[in-house]
């Protein structure tokens, strides 16, 4: 039974890492669509947005563009270095406090719960899928990572055995194009809800 579950949960997860791009899109539209935003409702969302997307721009700029990928079979090799030092899933992490942070801008905080549980939802199998994939390609370095760094709550304290991976800006920004043309037509959307 356990194995046809976790079976079941790694379909799931490949499934859902192919989708993920879309998933964020009713999320998206209701928020726009309740939207009620403030000065302050603005300040207060800010903050968690642009550390998402900060969070990101640093994991992206050592990781590159194969986070943008539809396969998990992109990954070539294991990255520890950076925010990956810190936390496993630091990609993951940005989502959460970028959509946290617009949820508050838009001043739908029932929204936050349908967000926490959505996200549970849809990254979990994923991660559970990434980290079976890595298990096979990685073997012990990622068994030694797994072992050693958290999955969602960073500690201070960096991985002993970093990967030799640069940071790039210019990779980054390439990378997270998209991300944030999108949170620029989000807020621009959220911000038009304010004047009508």
């Amino acid at each position: 039974m356990t194995s046809r579950i976790s079976r079941f949960t790694l379909a799931i997860g490949r499934l859902l890492f192919r989708l993920r791009s879309l998933t964020a899109i009713p999320f998206i539209v209701i928020v726009i669509y309740f939207s009620r935003p403030t000065f302050a409702s603005a300040l207060a969302g800010g903050i968690p947005l642009i550390l998402g997307e900060l969070l990101r721009i640093w994991a992206v700029g050592y990781a590159g563009g194969a986070t943008r990928a539809r396969t998990l079979s992109a990954a070539s090799d294991l990255v520890t270095t950076g925010p990956y030092a810190h936390v496993r899933n630091p990609l993951y992490l940005g989502n959460l406090a970028l959509s946290l942070g617009v949820c508050i801008i838009a001043n739908v905080y029932w929204m936050l719960i349908v967000l926490l549980v959505g996200y549970c939802v849809q990254y979990l199998p994923i991660i559970a899928s990434e980290e079976a994939y890595l298990r096979e390609s990685c073997g012990a370095a990622y068994e030694t990572y797994y072992a050693a760094v958290p999955r969602f709550i960073p500690r201070l304290r960096r991985h002993t055995n970093p990967s030799v991976h640069s940071f790039s800006l210019s990779r980054a920004l390439k990378s997270e194009k998209r991300t944030l043309t999108a949170i620029a037509c989000v807020i621009g959307l959220i911000a038009g809800a304010a004047v009508s």
